[in-house]
């Protein structure tokens, strides 16, 4: 949305390092948020037509990610904004739990 603010912040939990975006836009809908990384989908606008996008920019990134053993997470509220988390293993580092932690990092 033009105008709004992007944070992009960087950290280390544990065995993970992470990336995460956050904007102050509208936010993603609940029924919405399974559907952001499928391929070619999109998002209705403000007006309810589609975002003129060819939807693949999330769905590459997830690919990506989860190629190096990696997630990425949204965390959204509508009128509040979004967050996208970028988990990467930390190089080195033993993955004891599993997977990297459900809450959202601080940003």
């Amino acid at each position: 949305m033009p105008g709004t603010v992007i944070t992009v912040a960087a950290g280390r939990s544990g065995s993970w390092l992470w990336t995460a975006v956050q904007d102050e836009g509208p936010g993603i809908l609940a029924d919405d948020q399974t559907r952001v990384f499928d391929c070619f989908w999109r998002a209705r606008g403000n007006g309810g037509h589609r975002d003129r996008h060819a939807g693949l920019g999330l769905a590459i990134v997830r690919q990506i990610v989860e190629s190096h053993g990696g997630q990425v997470r949204l965390f959204s509220k509508v009128g509040e904004g979004s967050t996208f988390v970028l988990w990467l293993p930390a190089p080195g580092a033993e993955h004891t739990n599993g997977g990297p932690p459900e809450e959202q990092p601080a940003v």
